[in-house]
Formats: C-alpha cells, sequence, structure tokens
C-alpha cells in the first residue's frame, strides 16, 4: 500500500526504493527517488505513439509500486528493476545527482532535474537514449540471472570451489565460535563457550555429511584462535554457499534465556565495502562487462545475499523453537564480523544465554546441545530445498 505525502509516495518497508517525490512546474520540475542503497543506473528518455517516459533500470525491487505526477509528469510506476515517469510533455533531463546520506538524511538519494524542451530535440534525444536502454536491459537481464544463479545455486563466477568438494554438493560452513586464547563466556556451571561451539559444530558437520548432499567445512577443528577476519576469508576461498557462526551468549541478568539469530544490520551493511577492499573479498564479474552492468550486478549479488541469509534466519527460528526456549525478538540484526561477507549468506547464531543455569545446562549436556544441531540441520534442508527449487525454476 502507498501513503501519500504531498507530492511524495513512501514505499514499503526494506524496499530499495523507499520513497518519490515530484516537485515543479515543468519548468523545470524535480524528481527525488529515495533508496536505502546506492542506485548507479542512468536515467534515459523513451518515445512511443502518443507516449514519452523517463526510465531508470534499479539493480532490484521485488515489488510494484505507482503514483501521480505534476510539473510535466502526468505518473510514475515501478516494476521489478524498471522505474518509470511517463511524460505529458518532451522534456530533458538537464542534471543527475546521486548523493550519499548526509546529517540527518540518512537514506541514499537519486535526483533528476527536467526541464521543457522541443519535441524535435526530445525525438533526438530519446533515439539516442532508446538504442542505449536496449543494450542496458539486455545486459541487466544477465547480470541479474548470473546474480541469480550465484546465490541459489552456489557456484558463481569468482570464488573457488570447496578444496575436496564433490560437483552438485552444497557447501557449508560451519564457525565455531571463539578458541584458544579466547574462551567467549564462562557458563555458571562450569565450561566455556569456545568449548560448547566446537562440540556442536562438529556434531552439526558430522549430521549434514551423513546426507551425503553437502561439503561441510569448519574454520577450527581444534581449540585454536582465528582472526574473525580469516573465518570470512576461509568462507569465500571454500565457496560457501551458507555461514553459521555458533556462539553462547551471555548477559547482565541471569534470568535471560534462549537462543537468537543475527543477519547483517543496515550499519553494518556500510562496513562490507570497506572490508572487502582491505580483505581482498571481491565479487568476481565476467571480464568484458560494462561498467555499469558491473556495478548493478556487484549490488545484486549483495542483495541477494543479505536476502538469502534472512531467508535462512527465519527458515530457522521455528526449528529452533522446537529445540529449546528462543529470545523474545529472536531474529534480530548487527554489524557482526563475520556476516560482512559480500557474496556468502551467512548467520551468527546464539544457542543460548551460559548466564542462564537452564540454558548452560542444556548446552554443555549431549542431548541438549544435539537438539539445538537438529535444529539447523533441519533448517540447512529446508534452505536449500528452496535454493534448489530456484535454480530449476530459473
Amino acid at each position: 500500500m502507498l501513503i501519500l505525502f504531498g507530492f511524495g509516495w513512501l514505499l514499503p518497508a526494506g524496499a530499495d526504493v523507499t520513497q518519490v517525490r515530484i516537485v515543479g512546474d515543468g519548468a523545470p520540475t524535480r524528481i527525488t527517488i529515495w533508496t536505502d542503497v546506492p542506485e548507479t543506473a542512468d536515467a534515459l528518455l523513451t518515445e512511443g505513439p502518443g507516449e514519452r517516459k523517463v526510465v531508470l533500470l534499479l539493480a532490484q525491487n521485488g515489488y510494484s509500486a505507482a503514483g501521480e505526477g505534476v510539473g510535466g509528469v502526468k505518473a510514475w510506476s515501478m516494476e521489478a528493476g524498471q522505474l518509470e515517469f511517463q511524460l505529458d510533455r518532451p522534456m530533458a533531463i538537464t542534471r543527475m545527482l546521486r548523493l550519499p546520506p548526509t546529517g540527518k538524511e540518512q537514506a541514499y538519494r537519486v535526483i533528476l532535474d527536467l526541464d521543457t524542451i522541443s519535441a524535435a530535440r526530445y525525438t533526438i534525444a530519446a533515439r539516442r537514449d532508446t538504442k542505449k536502454l536496449a543494450k542496458l536491459e539486455t545486459e541487466f537481464a544477465k547480470a541479474r540471472s548470473d546474480a541469480m544463479q550465484q546465490l541459489a545455486g552456489g557456484r558463481d563466477t569468482g570464488r573457488k570451489a570447496a578444496r575436496g568438494s564433490k560437483a552438485g554438493k552444497h557447501v557449508v560452513v560451519i564457525d565455531p565460535g571463539h578458541g584458544g586464547k579466547d574462551p567467549g563466556a564462562l557458563a555458571v556451571t562450569g565450561g566455556k563457550e569456545k568449548e560448547i561451539t566446537l562440540k556442536a559444530a562438529m556434531s552439526l558437520k558430522a549430521q549434514l555429511e551423513r546426507t551425503g548432499r553437502y561439503t561441510v567445512k569448519l574454520t577450527r577443528e581444534t581449540d585454536r584462535y582465528i582472526a574473525l577476519e580469516d573465518r570470512v576469508t576461509m568462507a569465500r576461498e571454500w565457496g560457501a554457499e551458507l555461514f553459521i557462526s555458533l556462539h553462547a551468549d551471555a548477559a547482565a541478568s541471569k534470568s535471560v534465556s534462549g537462543a537468537s539469530v543475527y543477519t547483517i544490520s543496515a550499519r553494518g551493511e556500510t562496513r562490507i565495502d570497506r572490508e572487502a577492499d582491505k580483505n581482498d573479498w571481491k565479487i568476481a564479474i565476467e571480464d568484458g562487462s560494462p561498467e555499469e552492468v558491473s556495478g548493478i550486478l556487484e549490488d545484486l549479488v549483495k542483495r541477494e545475499t543479505k536476502t538469502r541469509s534472512a531467508e535462512f534466519a527465519e527458515l530457522l527460528l521455528p526449528e529452533l523453537e522446537k529445540a529449546g526456549p528462543v529470545l523474545r525478538g529472536t531474529h534480530r540484526n548487527a554489524g557482526f564480523y563475520v556476516l560482512l561477507a559480500p557474496d556468502v549468506p551467512a548467520v551468527l547464531l546464539e544457542l543460548g544465554f551460559l548466564t542462564n543455569a537452564d540454558d548452560a545446562k542444556r548446552l554443555l549436556s549431549d542431548k541438549g546441545r544435539q537438539a539445538s544441531v537438529n535444529a539447523i540441520a533441519t533448517a540447512i534442508e529446508a534452505y536449500f530445498d528452496q535454493q534448489d527449487l530456484r535454480l530449476a525454476s530459473n
């Protein structure tokens, strides 16, 4: 549902395009588009029988929307991957700005300034842009398809395949939190987080491998310390299709209990590019791709990675509820370092609170820990059933 606000329209929460606003009288008219991630597409003019449009190709939008216009813009509409503004007169795009978040403005913005021109000038510009648009639509479609294949099939063109993996097997990387000099949280009943996470990871690995469907890698198989960036690098080098970092929580209050699942937060997303550059976590793009298409593909991969992470978290939650208590607001967002890979769907799972006697007893026991492992394994099966179905439909 769209909420009208002056000449602006607020779009669904969590969408890439969050608001569209049109102001002016045609000499000039300004269109402002708010997005929660940067958009790199150009604005192009098209012309058909009785129809003039300004068209923007977007990296990805999974919904449709529409609204009325003003000042030379009759109406606007958005379908997956394309935002169109229908014009009631010939207009030129006199300026296009892409602005990052600044001060109190937390969103990215694309600003288009339009001004009325002659029909002859519009036709010349539209002929040029229509050819460019046709080419870009083909390239963007391929980029989207490549990104979907990459995330749904887990076999991208850039990251290495898992060492020792067999064709057709999904690659899952389990990260037992802490280790070595870093014990993690200490259980009130005795025991350390690093020991619990390693035992759970080893059990989960064995359970998944028995299905014959997975190649499972652990970031550590002994009590040793591994830097956070190395854990992410391992997952990428192994061609991980899913990365699960196992932890056990601690709280000031001993009454707090239950499992929780974290996926990347909006603030965490702002660190992805910086850490990717620092650690050479590059998303490989097919050689020869135009610059604007390469940017679209990179954005698509990052957005699909975020979507896949959330999908797995949502599949995991009901299974965790069967295994034991869960924290209120179980699916949470955070900027944990292990969630920063740009192209590996990832969650951080807190199995429970070691500061709570019941949670600690459950996680220190083979039976209680195995219930959590079974929940994770069931969610992994459901997740890859979903990915296989998506890949087959593509």
